[in-house]
Parts: structure tokens; sequence; C-alpha cells
């Protein structure tokens, strides 16, 4: 080996900003004039230099180089241990190397900047704001965040109190603004309020921020109002002043026409009969018969008159019988027959279960008849979970989940028949009724006939 390197220190301290090194010094321990070239192996950057680079020795010489960090202000070089090595090369010797090993030790330093986006919202109920925290230093942060309202008109929260950030970092915290004290008309209020910020080991960093209060209630709602009463009370009175006649008018044409028509039915009618009396009584007169004059509308009974017998003699050889007229009776209304149309609703109220049982809800139809069912609609408003069943007696026509529907019907071109005993019923297994509730409460309408 030709060539030996040393460092005047081994264990270097530096902070950021500042600049800190050692001497490096070789040795030419070859034969030959030699020129050496100086080169940092591990930590290297901009921030280590290393003046000069190259030397030219004598055989027995020594010669000086300097070795010097400058680490910056930022998140650059970070903080700690940063191990390195300064090798040197032969130029006669290229395969011929020294390597000398050291440690230099980077302060930490520490700047935090802090950031509210945006600064100012408008707001009716709550606010919502973003607190972005930078992290310029060299080692990682732990940030405090808190809040100051000096008027107390703000309910300010956040679900991160407490951060840590990494260097060279921008963290984002979401904070909520919301006002104590609503009010639904008004100009609006300002409302300032201060985040701050606190690093560990550091100072607080205030940012301001302002809340706009809104009035509650929209500025468009009153004009939209007013424009829809005006829009009202104008079709009024377009309905009053053109609609309303003219169909009053129709009206009144339709039933002038229709009284017309009836009356001229009436005069057609009366003519016709003046005309049937005259024959009736034409053809009297040519049979002999001497016409029977119809009483008038005062006609009241016979009366006899002085030296005249009431009572009239009878027929000779006819026998006085007297002619009895049957009584009417109301014929008794027969019952129908044939099919009779039928609708009804089962509702449940089935309590949660874990065994997999269900609860029957049933609908039994009178003696000796057959429902026939066309139609189905299944409700569950509510948005209960669980199965649902339709059975006719001990037979399952339809099975579905409750979470697979709302509202859901079925149409049955070839009608579900329930014959007579056999009850209707709707069979719930309820798994998990929906909140507020300990009961699922779907329900089946049914349609169809009754046989």
């Amino acid at each position: 080996m030709a060539v030996t390197v040393s460092l005047s220190s081994t264990s270097l301290a530096v902070v950021p900003g500042e600049t800190g090194g050692c001497d490096i010094d070789v040795t030419n321990t070859g034969r030959l004039v030699d020129q050496f070239s100086i080169s940092l192996v591990g930590t290297g950057g901009e921030w280590v230099t290393v003046e000069p680079s190259t030397v030219n020795l004598m055989p027995g010489t020594t010669g000086t180089a300097s070795l010097t960090f400058n680490p910056p202000k930022s998140a650059v070089v970070p903080a700690g241990r940063h191990e390195f090595g300064v090798r040197v090369r032969s130029r006669e010797d290229p395969e011929d190397s020294a390597v000398a090993e050291g440690a230099v030790e980077v302060a930490p330093y520490r700047e935090t900047l802090t950031e509210l986006v945006p600064g100012k919202r408008r707001a009716r109920r709550r606010a919502k704001f973003r607190l972005a925290v930078d992290n310029l230093g060299n080692s990682e942060t732990t940030v405090a965040i808190g809040f100051h309202d000096p008027d107390d008109e703000l309910r300010l929260t956040t679900a991160h109190p407490t951060i840590t950030t990494a260097p060279g970092t921008a963290t984002i915290v979401k904070l909520t603004a919301a006002p104590h004290r609503r009010f639904w008309r008004g100009q609006p209020k300002m409302l300032p309020f201060e985040v701050i910020a606190t690093p560990a080991d550091g100072e607080a960093i205030k940012t301001t921020g302002v809340v706009q209060q809104e009035q509650l209630m929209p500025k468009w709602l009153l004009p939209a109002i007013a424009a829809a009463a005006v829009l009202v009370v104008a079709a009024i009175g377009a309905w009053y002043a053109l609609l309303k006649p003219a169909v009053k008018s129709v009206a009144t044409e339709q039933t002038q026409q229709q009284v017309a028509r009836a009356e001229s039915a009436a005069s057609k009618a009366s003519t016709a009969a003046d005309k049937a009396t005259a024959a009736a009584s034409v053809a009297q007169q040519a049979a002999g018969i001497t016409p029977t004059p119809t009483p008038g509308p005062n006609a009241g009974s016979a009366r006899p008159t002085p030296g005249s017998t009431a009572s009239a003699a009878p027929t000779p050889g006819a026998s006085a019988k007297p002619s009895a007229k049957p009584s009417a009776k109301p014929s008794a209304k027969p019952a129908p027959t044939g099919p009779v149309p039928l609708s009804f609703r089962i509702a449940t109220e089935a309590k949660a279960v874990t065994d997999g049982s269900f609860q029957a809800f049933k609908y039994a139809a009178p003696p000796k008849k057959t429902v026939r069912i066309s139609d189905l609609v299944l409700q569950n408003p509510r948005g209960d979970s669980g199965i649902l069943r339709i059975m006719i007696g001990t037979n399952v026509v339809l099975e579905t989940g409750l979470a697979n529907f709302r509202d859901l019907d079925y149409h049955y071109l070839q009608s579900l028949a329930a014959p007579p005993g056999q009850p209707v019923a709707v069979a719930v297994n309820c798994t998990a009724p929906a909140a507020g509730s300990d009961r699922c409460t779907p329900s089946v309408s049914f349609s169809g006939q009754l046989v």
C-alpha cells in the first residue's frame, strides 16, 4: 500500500445552518511521486465538501485536505448520526486505496408553519375548515391543536387534537365550527376564532379564521313565495274573468237543450195519448159499448140522490160473488251464486328470534268458500330483515327475504286456490327489526275472488 489516510477527528457534531469539519492527512508511503484523489464514501451531497480533492506528494511526505459539513436548515438532512468514509486513491496504482471512517451528528432543527384553508367560510349551521401543518424541520414533531373563541360564539371541534408530523411533510387536520345560536332572518354575523398549534419544545402558532353566519331562511324563499302568491291570485282572477263565465255559458246551453228535448218528447207523448184515446172511443162505439167516462181528478165516491136507492139491483142469473184480489208480496232476492270479488290484508308483528322459527298470521274464509288469489302486494316499509312466507294450509306458495323488497307485487295468470277449511297465512322469521323497534312488521295485501 503506497498511501495512508487519517482524520484529525472521527466524531463530529454540527448544527443545521452552521459548518463543522476536520482535517484529512494523506501520506505517500511509496517510492514514486504520486497524485492522490480524495472522495467521500457514505454520507454525501451538496452539504459535504473536500478541499482540495487531489494532492501531489513526494515519497515520504504528507499532505492535508479539509473536510467540511454544512447541513441546511431544512428537512434535506435528517437529524441524527451520519457515518462516512474518506477514500484516498493513487493515480499510479488505481487499485491501491486507503479509507478512513468517521461519523457526524446533525443536531435537530425544528420549524413549523400552519395555514387555515379557507380563512373565511359562509355557513348557516356549521362550517368546515382544514388546517395544514407543515414540518420544515429535520426531525419528527408532535403538535397539539387547540382553539380560542374570544366571543364564545362558536363550538370548535376536531377529531385529531394531537398529531405527529414527519420531516418535510404537511399534515391536514379537519376542523368544524358551529355557531351556538342560529337566527331565521337578519344580517350576516362575522364570528372570528383562532386555531392554536403548539409543537413539542416550541412556541404556539396562532392562525385566525372567520365564520360568516348566514340566516337559516334562504334569501330566495320569500321572493319565491311572493311570486307564487301572485301567480295564484292571477290564476284565480283569470278563472273568474274568463273561464268560469265560459263554463257557465256552456252548462246553461246544454241544460236548455236538454230541457227543450224533454218538452218536445213530452208534447209528442201527449199527442200520441190523445190519439190513442180517440181511437179507443171509436172502437167502443163500433162495438155498441157505451164508453165509460174517465173519472176526473176531483171525482169522489158516488152518493145517492134523494129518492134513489144506494145499492144497485143484481143482474138476473148472476151470482153475487165478491172478487178476491190477491195480495202482492215482495219476492225474496236470490243469493248470488257466482264469484264475488275479494280483497283482504294480513298485517304482522313478529318478534325477533334467533332459532329460525316462524310466526304465522292467518286469514280464514267463510265456511264452504274457496279463495282464489290473483294478486299479491308485499310491503316492508321499515326495512326489517328476515324471511317471509305465504302459505295455503301447510303448503308454502311463496318465500322471499325481507331485505329484498320494500314494495313488491305479484300477478298470477293462474290464480292460487285455497280450498274450504284451509286458511291463508303469512309466516315471518324476524331476524333484525328496523331501528327503534323489537318486531318486524311486514304486510301482504291479497286480491282475488270468493267462490
